[in-house]
């Protein structure tokens, strides 16, 4: 059995320098609003990862150790050392709406059992040319994996099918931003009051800070249970520089102000905030970020990026590579504010630090708790 420390070291392992799989094999999907390009698996510590899966030259930049298929029954060996077990594909997916839409059109599991979907898959920043340099969130509607708009009956039929099955536990809506006053926190909203026609589960939203913080208060009579409001970095340079549109629409006290009136209807752990690493970030910076969000109550949910097909960032090598040491000092350091604000990411209601596919905070909070 492995211990914290091991698994910690793992899970960023994998998040970072990702895997290579045999020739013939799936990649993952290559297009999204989160990190892509990747296969859920198992842990031996019975966690999920999404683990970005490289080739070629990719590959061989970020050291991606093989993962190979051992027998049928979903057994995969990382790095000649590690069984991992292979997330599998949930029979929903064969299944059509009734005006003829594939579900995995209109949702995807992310890990073994939440559900998730990007609402609207366009952005306003995408059609001014100042998108965030490492999304993609338009690629998958261009290459036929999505449609653009999913109604609220849509993604509730989903919903109904994937609970029905006993496959989904939590529910994560995100959406593109789109250019309008609610940034499209009406549409979350209205989503969620369709979910609740069908469902008890909890559901997650993502969306930017709005001027008019009332439409928080939306989501919350909606019957939302968690939110995210993602700042991306909290080096504002590197928040120029990576985030153009958001930076510009977004100051750092809009989001403040935003995750303090989440916290009005929402408990610490269930409003959170994505830090992305590897941008080449002041990493003290950071810390000291984590550490007076969570005594805020907002769960800092700090993700290595992952550069992908479609992004300005494609041929991207982040500031993690090659300093696996560093960035589990980091993880270690973040785990222990964790733990210090009474922050458990298992512990929240939905969405990303529940599921923690593509973020190693569960396993630095499990580290923290045992030191």
């Amino acid at each position: 059995m492995m211990n914290p420390e091991e698994l910690l070291a793992l899970k960023i392992r994998l998040l970072t320098e990702g895997a290579s799989l045999p020739d013939g094999f799936f990649s993952g999907r290559k297009g999204g609003a989160g990190p892509v390009g990747g296969r859920y698996f198992i842990l031996p510590n019975g966690r999920n990862c999404g683990v970005p899966i490289r080739e070629g030259k990719m590959a061989k930049r970020f050291e991606s150790a093989k993962i190979e298929p051992m027998d049928a029954d979903g057994t995969w060996l990382f790095d000649s050392t590690t069984n991992l077990i292979e997330v599998p594909k949930p029979a929903f997916y064969d299944l059509k709406t009734e005006d003829g839409i594939p579900y995995n059109k209109i949702a995807l599991l992310h890990g073994p059992n939440c559900l998730a979907t990007t609402a609207y898959q366009s952005c306003r920043y995408w059609n001014s040319a100042t998108q965030c340099k490492y999304c993609t969130i338009p690629m998958s509607h261009l290459s036929d994996n999505t449609i653009l708009e999913k109604t609220p009956a849509q993604i509730a039929e989903v919903v109904q099918a994937a609970e029905k099955e006993g496959t989904i536990k939590h529910i994560l809506l995100t959406t593109g931003t789109p250019d309008s006053v609610d940034l499209g926190i009406t549409r979350l909203a209205d989503i969620t009051r369709s979910i609740r026609k069908v469902s008890e589960l909890p559901v997650a939203v993502q969306f930017e800070p709005p001027e008019d913080l009332s439409h928080i208060d939306l989501l919350a009579e909606a019957g939302v249970n968690a939110v995210g409001i993602h700042l991306e970095s909290a080096d504002e340079k590197v928040r120029e520089e990576f985030c153009p549109g958001k930076y510009k629409h977004g100051s750092f006290d809009a989001y403040k102000a935003a995750w303090e009136r989440s916290l009005e209807h929402f408990k610490p752990g269930d409003v959170s905030t994505f830090i992305l690493l590897g941008l080449g970030e002041n990493i003290p910076k950071t810390l000291q970020f984590c550490e007076d969000a969570a005594s805020m109550g907002v769960m800092p949910i700090v993700t290595p990026i992952r550069p992908a097909a479609g992004s300005q960032l494609a041929d991207y090598t982040p500031s993690y590579v090659g300093a696996l040491d560093e960035t589990i000092d980091f993880y270690q350091s973040l785990g222990d504010i964790l733990v210090a604000s009474e922050l458990n990411p298992r512990e929240t209601a939905g969405g990303c630090s529940r599921c923690g596919g593509c973020t190693p905070i569960q396993e630095a909070y499990d580290w923290a708790s045992s030191n």
